[in-house]
């Protein structure tokens, strides 16, 4: 599906976000019955949406109505969730060859729309709009419009809900490509990565960059915003004034948005660690950080000192820890490596010692890098992309749908 190209006006005219539809500061993070509480997770891949190309991008409306894919094709995809995992369209004989007995259905796929590179105004004739990979995504909760990263560096923002797959604006700073996006939790702002080393904290409502985080020295691979538990509620939240940076040379930063001109406590690899990373996340409660590794390896950090308590070590010959991300019950982490997605345990070490493997095989996945993972807020659904974001890595070409069960 080809969109009309749009005029220039339609380029540079600022998008207005209105406060009414925005959620709050700190939004509140429910959960399926005992997914907080729970022994560990079963977790089972239902759905196949095959594409014929790498994924480096994915998002999901928090509902998981809606679920938005990206890749080096140039192409925005749209799939129904729901549709997908209800069986509407069933693989092929063929495609089920390749995926586990589970995964009998294939993914309903809604619409996609180009990720076009717009030209600079003013540009008299028009001219041919180049496409772009689409090197991350970045969804509002109601896919009320979408945000997607280009090769030039700049911050496509198209609509949804309404006049579909149309650039309304473009956000330019960058000048490499951007590889992650993030929105802030009242969805009025965005802060993204980009392969020129810096992080910019954006107002969506003005398209202009109020806040550069300078200091990494490689290529920007994950952004996170740091959780916590509301001691009065024990609900968990996310805030948007701490956020946690990583890049390609292996270092992670930590980063206080109250604190301007803050330092950012860095935390390095750890003695005799390759210098590299492109994933790392936050526990539960927001007290330990986990990175994965390129030896096959995901250190665990103490928020608090800053300190490397302890490292994973996955099984010999598993590749790169391409992807990490953890569970609310703050026992376990879901780890992307090459041949498989494992359930690691991280409880403490005493209860580590009663398991003699402390990981599950989560099935579905085997080769290819993973690019993303994603679980939603209630903890019932998880999606596996594959995809190198343009670094290094083969794909499967295959985002999965899973649901998750808690055991307790």
């Amino acid at each position: 599906m080809r969109l009309e190209n749009l005029d220039l006006d339609d380029v540079v005219a600022p998008f207005t976000f209105s406060s009414t539809t925005t959620a709050a500061t700190h939004v509140n993070r429910t959960l399926q019955p005992f997914a907080a509480d729970c022994k560990t997770y079963d977790i089972v891949p239902y759905v196949a949406a095959i594409q014929a190309c790498q994924i480096y991008a994915l998002d999901a409306t928090r509902n998981m109505r809606w679920v938005f894919t990206g890749g080096d094709d140039g192409f925005v995809r749209k799939y129904d969730f729901f549709a997908s995992m209800g069986g509407k369209t069933l693989l092929t004989q063929n495609q089920k060859h390749a995926q586990v007995e589970s995964v009998q259905k294939a993914g309903v796929i809604v619409s996609y729309w180009e990720n076009e590179e717009q030209p600079l105004p003013p540009a008299t004739p028009k001219p041919e709009l180049k496409m772009s990979p689409v090197y991350s995504l970045a969804v509002q909760s109601e896919a009320v419009w979408l945000l997607t990263g280009m090769e030039s560096g700049a911050i496509n923002l198209f609509t949804v809900r309404h006049e579909e797959g149309k650039c309304h604006h473009v956000l330019r700073q960058h000048k490499s490509p951007v590889s992650v996006l993030k929105i802030t939790q009242d969805e009025t702002g965005c802060v993204s990565g980009s392969w020129d080393k810096t992080v910019l904290h954006w107002d969506l409502n003005t398209g202009q960059v109020v806040r550069e985080f300078s200091g990494h020295s490689s290529q920007i691979s994950s952004i996170s915003f740091r959780p916590f538990t509301n001691t009065s509620s024990h609900m968990l939240m996310h805030s948007n004034d701490v956020l946690l940076t990583t890049s390609i040379d292996g270092n992670c930063f930590v980063w206080d948005k109250r604190a301007m001109n803050s330092i950012p406590r860095r935390m390095p690899p750890p003695e005799r660690t390759p210098p590299w990373c492109l994933s790392a996340c936050w526990s539960a409660d927001g007290t330990k950080i986990y990175c994965g590794r390129r030896n096959g390896t995901v250190d665990e950090w103490d928020f608090v000192s800053g300190k490397c308590i302890r490292s994973f070590k996955m099984p010999s010959g598993s590749g790169p820890v391409s992807y990490v991300t953890s569970m609310p019950n703050g026992k376990h982490i879901v780890c992307a490596s090459t041949d498989n997605i494992r359930l690691w345990n991280v409880a403490d070490d005493s209860e580590l010692s009663k398991s003699a493997v402390p990981f599950l095989i989560v099935p579905g996945h085997h080769g290819g890098t993973i690019s993303q993972m994603l679980i939603d807020h209630d903890c019932r659904y998880m999606i596996t992309t594959s995809g190198n974001r343009g670094w290094e890595g083969s794909s499967t070409e295959t985002a999965l749908f899973y649901e998750i069960l808690p055991i307790t």
